[in-house]
């Protein structure tokens, strides 16, 4: 090798020992881009309160859960969009009447009630979700611990009182409604960070499985309270419901839309007379979510017997078969029925 050819090769490798000595030394940052999106992973954007698989973002993961009361009473129907709900929990309030806590994050509604007051059980619904509770008034000590929960923004009609209005085609107290929009406005949050049930995925099939066949649902809260009944309708795959009889019918065009779930889930609870009075002088109920019970799951007409199980107001409650499985719902609406402890199901 020539003189010239050494020369060049050692400065070649100096120039590339150079280069590996000072690579070490580079500090890598990122650069952001308008054109480059963060796109989901195999499984999609899953939705916390309804197991839909979504591969595009969506609104719902940058707002928090909004929980709003909605009275149930014969004054009160038909009630205004319970139809765009992800899920709702039927409560027990006084006079053997129910009263619904509607969770909404994937849509909007326009107009949401008759807006009715919180119950101590609503708390302790909202906590492992967080979010925003809207509502109308409440025994001030209720009111207090409401507002005293991690996480759960009071957007009641004390506190935010654009977001609601009265109908005067209605009497008072069954004429306060609300917009979601409004009450979502400025409430920066996001969807909670895990899911509230566990979900079967979409190519799952939601009619097989389970203890029995269940076409019909039945039961009621107490002996002077209206029946609720749910009836699968195998075209659809929803559970369509009726409340003393008559479908239940909620506004919308061409006569109403009548409520239907994917799910329709029964958790037996302790019900006791509370501490609290309400306004008309009656002891509010002590609804208890905490501890275990049985549990029943109703999906693609199918009965899951199981338990259900709650440590702590932190957590969410556990649904589990009597075989040890968790509770498997299919993608869509459900319904909780806080059912009393003694009160008859049944099931055909």
């Amino acid at each position: 090798m020539g003189p010239r050819k050494l020369l060049f090769c050692a400065a070649a490798l100096a120039l590339l020992c150079t280069g590996c000595a000072t690579a070490h030394g580079f500090e890598l940052s990122r650069v952001p881009r308008k054109d480059v999106s963060v796109l989901p992973g195999a499984d999609g954007y899953v939705h916390p309160l309804t197991g839909i698989v979504s591969y595009t973002p969506q609104a719902w993961q940058s707002r928090p859960v909004l929980a709003l009361k909605v009275g149930n009473s014969g004054n009160e129907r038909p009630q205004a969009g319970l139809d765009r709900a992800d899920v709702i929990f039927e409560e027990l309030v006084e006079g053997g009447v129910t009263r619904f806590m509607a969770l909404y994050s994937t849509n909007d509604a326009p107009r949401v009630g008759p807006v009715r007051s919180v119950r101590t059980v609503d708390h302790k619904i909202m906590q492992p979700l967080g979010g925003l509770f809207a509502y109308s008034g409440g025994v001030p000590p209720v009111v207090e611990e409401l507002r005293e929960t991690p996480g759960v923004t009071d957007v009641g009609a004390n506190r935010v009182g654009a977001a609601y209005t009265r109908d005067s085609a209605r009497s008072a107290p069954y004429n306060l409604y609300a917009t979601t929009d409004t009450l979502w406005s400025g409430q920066r949050a996001t969807a909670p960070s895990k899911p509230l049930f566990n979900f079967l995925k979409i190519s799952d099939d939601a009619t097989t499985g389970g203890d029995a066949s269940a076409k019909e649902v039945k039961l009621s809260f107490a002996g002077n309270g209206s029946e609720m009944r749910y009836v699968y309708d195998a075209k659809a795959g929803v559970y369509r419901r009726f409340q003393g009889g008559s479908p239940h019918m909620v506004e919308g065009a061409d006569g109403g839309v009548q409520l239907t779930f994917r799910n329709v889930l029964v958790q037996e609870v302790s019900v006791t007379r509370g501490a609290t009075v309400d306004r008309g002088g009656e002891n509010t109920n002590d609804i208890a979510m905490l501890g275990s019970g049985a549990a029943v799951l109703f999906r693609g007409g199918r009965a899951f017997r199981g338990t259900w199980q709650r440590s702590s107001v932190g957590d969410m409650t556990t649904f589990v078969t009597d075989g040890g499985e968790p509770f498997a719902f299919a993608p869509g609406e459900t319904i909780v029925e806080l059912k009393p402890r003694g009160r008859d199901l049944f099931v055909s």
